[in-house]
C-alpha cells in the first residue's frame, strides 16, 4: 500500500479498481480529474504500466498494491478501496471504471449535486449507463441496452457498515444504502459513458473475460454472449453538450499515435 500525497479535507473522492489499463487510465484520470478531490486506487497485479501512471496523478492519495497473478475478486477489491478511502475521511465516493468517462456536465454540477444530497436526505445518485458502440459518437439504445444505469455517486457514512456478498456485477454502497434505495436514492439525469464496447473485438473480449468469471452465471442467468450481439441494433448519437471528455484513441498508452481528439459533441459553434 502506498499513500503519495498529503491531502486536504476531501469532499469528494474517486475509487479506481483496475488491471493492466494503461489503455484507458490516462483519459479516466483527466476525465474526473477537475471534479474528486482525490483518488484512491487498487492495482490488481498490473503487468503494463498502470501503476505508473496511477502515481503520476497529483489527485492521487493512495495506491493498493497487489501482486501479479493475482485473481481478480471485485468484491474484496471493492471492500479494500472502501475501507481505505474512509481512512481519508471522505463525504462522498465516485467509483468509475478506467474504460468508463463521466459526462463533463458533472464537472459543472458536482458540488450542485452533492448539495442538493445534503438538503434532502439523498445518499447516492443514479446515472445513465450508456455503451458507446462503433464510434465515441453513438451509443446503443434497443432493448436492455437503452435502460441501463448505475449507482456510482453515494455518501460514505461510516455507520454503514454491511456490504453484500455477491462476488460479481454488485453494487458499491452498503446494504443500509441499497435496501433503502426509494428514499434515499436520486437519478442524477447524467451520461456514463462505456468505451470498451466500440468495438467487435473489445466486445468479444468483454464476452471472454466475463465468461471466465462467470461460466455457470451464476451473476448473471443470461450470459455474457448477448454483449456481442448485434440483433436489432440502434443507435443513438451523444445530444449536444451531454459527451465527455477527453476523447482519446484506443492504442495503447505510449504509442506515437496516442492523441486526444476534439469532443465535436462539446462544441458550442
Amino acid at each position: 500500500m502506498t499513500k503519495l500525497h498529503g491531502e486536504p479535507h476531501i469532499r469528494l473522492l474517486a475509487l479506481l479498481q483496475a488491471k493492466n489499463e494503461e489503455r484507458y487510465l490516462p483519459g479516466w484520470l483527466e476525465n474526473i480529474g477537475g471534479c474528486v478531490d482525490g483518488i484512491v486506487a487498487l492495482d490488481d497485479g498490473s503487468s503494463d504500466s498502470t501503476a505508473e501512471i496511477l502515481a503520476s496523478s497529483p489527485k492521487m492519495l493512495e495506491i493498493i498494491r497487489k501482486s501479479p497473478g493475482t485473481t481478480w475478486n471485485e468484491r474484496a477489491n471493492q471492500m479494500a478501496l472502501l475501507q481505505a478511502g474512509r481512512t481519508h475521511s471522505a463525504d462522498w465516493f465516485l467509483c468509475l471504471d478506467a474504460d468508463e468517462r463521466i459526462e463533463s456536465q458533472f464537472v459543472e454540477r458536482a458540488q450542485e449535486l452533492l448539495q442538493q444530497a445534503e438538503a434532502n436526505g439523498i445518499q447516492v445518485y443514479q446515472f445513465h449507463l450508456r455503451d458507446l458502440w462503433g464510434d465515441a459518437d453513438h451509443y446503443r439504445v434497443d432493448g436492455i441496452w437503452g435502460s441501463k444505469s448505475v449507482m456510482r455517486l453515494f455518501k460514505n457514512i461510516p455507520t454503514h457498515k454491511r456490504f453484500g456478498l455477491r462476488q460479481l456485477h454488485r453494487f458499491w454502497m452498503p446494504i443500509e444504502i441499497v435496501a433503502n434505495l426509494e428514499t434515499v436514492g436520486r437519478h442524477s439525469g447524467l451520461n456514463i459513458y462505456h468505451l470498451s464496447m466500440m468495438t467487435a473485438e473489445d466486445r468479444w473480449a468483454r464476452v471472454s473475460k466475463y465468461e471466465q468469471l462467470d461460466p455457470n452465471h451464476l451473476y448473471q442467468r443470461i450470459g455474457y454472449r448477448y454483449l456481442a450481439d448485434e440483433t436489432n441494433l440502434a443507435l443513438q448519437a451523444i445530444p449536444e453538450r451531454r459527451g465527455f471528455s477527453p476523447r482519446m484513441d484506443s492504442l495503447p498508452y505510449g504509442s506515437d499515435n496516442w492523441l486526444c481528439v476534439q469532443d465535436k459533441s462539446e462544441q458550442s459553434g
